[in-house]
């Protein structure tokens, strides 16, 4: 049961990384996604852990800000979101 929660965990945390790496990508364009997942998978497991802790949590923080503008704000935001991955 422990290496199925390990693996559970493993697998989570990488997708959460992927996230965290395209929007960084997206923010940064003159740096490509390749290269950011390289310098982000250059750095040790707590700094990688806190750049993608940070990415995701100012998304999470711009969400709820969009969200006090009712279902416009929320649309804006996932279209800011699609425009800055793409």
């Amino acid at each position: 049961m422990a290496k199925v929660s390990h693996s559970i965990v493993l697998r989570i945390a990488n997708l959460c990384r992927s996230v965290a790496v395209a929007l960084i990508a997206g923010v940064c364009r003159w740096y490509s996604i390749d290269a950011v997942n390289d310098w982000v998978k250059s750095r040790t497991f707590i700094q990688q852990f806190l750049i993608t802790f940070f990415v995701l949590l100012l998304l999470f923080g711009f969400s709820v800000f969009s969200a006090y503008f009712g279902w416009v704000g929320l649309l804006v935001f996932w279209l800011l979101v699609v425009l800055v991955v793409n």
